[in-house]
């Protein structure tokens, strides 16, 4: 997505939480694409446990449509809740893929009370924080992506000044991030902020910051994509949001997140790797922060499917 097209509308702030949104014409069709969320949900995907942590298998059942899975959605069930590290388009038809995965529940090697143990159930939500993100994405070490899961934990743990561990698995990110208490502390910050993305039809990505901070930013190559993807997009930002320690109440002017987007757009090729059977992935570095570009062969390769920027 040339950064240069994109029109920007807020702030919309909450708390500590501030949100920018992006708005543009499509680049490409999101029709043909579903997220994991609502393909598990509509049971047009399997996702197998293979036996080995690093690795699954997903099909995708559907005749029409593909399956857009992101990096840092988590899976429910299995052996091991995992995470996915990279972004990664399953076709229509596939059959059995492999896909590279990170476990997000150290510890577990069996079946979880009411789950399967060959079979992933759900992705509700994606990993939060940045480091663990950046584990996933960047580092690609487990034990990397486990210290951040714990420190994700102690953070929520302590807003919300208990803990989060679940006694059913206290590794378990999953099951953290699913916490009563949590949940009804997410309410007012859902209530403020999940609809303004319906207040424009052309949104096509978002950026948020945190006390002040720049954070994370997400771009579509269709406003479709991004809709799809809106819920755990916004989930992400509120968890960053409560897990953080309190400052002062900044909030950024449009000003700061257009000159951000000037920085990524001057970033660097650093890394380049392909997932079959379509997915190309491309990584960029800027002064402040680095950028992860997904492209869909099937769509040409040209245009961007994908843009996450990570500020440091």
């Amino acid at each position: 997505m040339n950064k240069d097209l994109l029109k920007t509308s807020g702030p919309y702030t909450h708390e500590n939480l501030t949100i920018f949104l992006f708005h543009a014409h499509d680049q490409i069709d999101g029709s043909r694409y579903i997220s994991l969320k609502e393909a598990l949900e509509q049971k047009k995907v399997r996702v197998y446990e293979t036996g080995t942590v690093g690795q699954l298998e997903a099909e995708n059942l559907s005749e029409t449509v593909d399956i857009f899975i992101q990096a840092g959605d988590v899976l429910k069930g299995g052996r091991q809740d995992r995470t996915l590290g990279i972004d990664f388009i399953i076709p229509a038809r596939s059959g059995r893929l492999p896909i590279p995965t990170f476990c997000v529940e150290s510890g577990r090697w069996h079946r979880r009370r009411g789950e399967d143990t060959v079979l992933f159930s759900c992705s509700t939500h994606s990993l939060y924080s940045k480091k663990a993100r950046m584990a996933a994405k960047v580092s690609m070490a487990q034990d990397a992506v486990w210290d951040g899961v714990a420190e994700s934990q102690k953070a929520l743990g302590a807003a919300l000044k208990k803990s989060v561990l679940s006694a059913q698995s206290p590794t378990s990110y999953q099951l953290s991030v699913e916490d009563a208490d949590l949940e009804k502390r997410k309410v007012d910050f859902q209530k403020e902020l999940s609809g303004i993305s319906e207040k424009s039809p052309d949104t096509i990505g978002y950026a948020f910051y945190v006390n002040g901070q720049r954070n994370s930013a997400d771009v579509y190559g269709s406003t479709k994509l991004f809709k799809k993807v809106w819920d755990k997009l916004l989930d992400v930002a509120i968890l960053e949001a409560i897990s953080a320690p309190k400052g002062k109440l900044v909030v950024p002017n449009t000003r700061n997140v257009e000159a951000w987007l000037k920085q990524a757009a001057k970033a660097q090729p650093s890394d380049s790797k392909k997932a079959p059977p379509r997915t190309r992935l491309e990584t960029k570095s800027y002064d402040n922060g680095i950028v992860f570009e997904t492209f869909d062969e099937a769509t040409g390769g040209h245009a961007v499917l994908h843009s996450n920027i990570i500020s440091d």
